[in-house]
């Protein structure tokens, strides 16, 4: 390097967190954990171990994730082709194991629905169902045996 010459230091970027971001962020979700960790002795079935705790509160958490998940896709298949309304209720039946909104929200949508005038149905229904789907497994295995 020539006299006279330094070597530029580069400025620390901003957008990269320092040190004490990090660490307050790392207390944060101990604090976090803890805190869930402790609420999952108080409603569990009491846990004995710290491991216990910790696999029933991922798959806690795994049942919510799975359940919005579904919810949102049956919200998507009311605006788009697919079952919307029954995806939504199972999505809403999965949140209901963990979460005490969607218990609520599926109870009053199942008062709503009123199931029980929707499963009433005329005796001959079910019989001429069956022999509809019978004639057309007939019809497409004759099809596919016969002009194959």
């Amino acid at each position: 390097m020539p006299v006279g010459h330094t070597r530029a230091v580069a400025a620390p970027d901003p957008t990269l967190p320092s040190a004490d971001d990090r660490a307050l962020r790392d207390a944060r979700r101990a604090r976090y954990r803890e805190a869930a960790y402790d609420a999952e002795r108080q409603t569990g079935d009491r846990e004995r171990t710290d491991d216990q705790t910790r696999r029933n509160v991922v798959a806690r958490v795994a049942i919510i994730v799975a359940g919005s998940i579904v919810t949102l896709g049956g919200l998507g298949m009311l605006v788009l082709p697919g079952p919307g309304i029954v995806v939504v209720v199972a999505g809403l039946g999965i949140l209901a194991t963990e979460v005490s909104w969607a218990e609520r929200l599926l109870a009053y949508a199942k008062r709503k629905a009123r199931l029980d005038q929707v499963t009433a149905q005329r005796p001959w229904i079910k019989p001429v169902s069956i022999a509809v789907t019978a004639l057309a497994v007939a019809v497409s295995v004759l099809y596919a045996v016969r002009w194959r």
